[in-house]
């Protein structure tokens, strides 16, 4: 085999592994992650302010903690709304899917009591499909709401126009 035909193979395999890597890691959902890794800088700046490592917030450090505070308790309370409708939702679309199930053993083609039945499930899954979406939407808003409240509370204190904040947390629909 030439060396063109090997390197040609090489990135076939480094494409394909990455594209199968992918989904896996587009598989987080609203809620799933820590207060640290949806707040990197603030929770590392609450911190070192807690430490004493940052002496030139140590002037404002009852202020910067009661902001951290509230960034937290915000957070805290987002994601415990989110993961309670995600728990609820999850099991209501459990038994809608459970109920289409049973009234559908197979065969069951051109019955008419399966066909109703998965004709109002499916309606009623799709309704709480949009409900799951709406609750992670209220989320991530509300998160990203908190972290914008956050550093302008930050950055308006004198001498910190200069940090820099976590980045926007995108909105997603799981």
């Amino acid at each position: 085999m030439t060396l063109p035909k090997r390197l040609t193979g090489a990135v076939a395999l480094a494409a394909s592994t990455a594209s199968l890597a992918t989904p896996a890691m587009a598989t987080v959902r609203a809620g799933d992650h820590t207060f640290q890794q949806t707040y990197p800088v603030a929770s590392r700046v609450c911190t070192e302010v807690v430490a004493g490592k940052r002496k030139h917030l140590q002037h404002f450090r009852a202020r910067v903690l009661a902001d951290c505070a509230l960034l937290e308790s915000g957070f805290i309370a987002a994601q415990s709304t989110v993961l309670a409708a995600r728990a609820a939702i999850t099991a209501a679309i459990a038994a809608d899917r459970a109920a289409i199930t049973t009234a559908c053993p197979p065969p069951s083609a051109g019955r008419p009591a399966c066909e109703s039945t998965r004709a109002s499930e499916q309606l009623a899954i799709k309704a709480l499909q949009r409900q799951q979406v709406q609750a992670a939407h209220r989320f991530y808003l509300t998160i990203e709401t908190n972290r914008r409240r956050f550093w302008s509370a930050i950055r308006a204190l004198p001498g910190e126009r200069h940090l820099h904040g976590d980045t926007p947390i995108a909105q997603q629909n799981g």
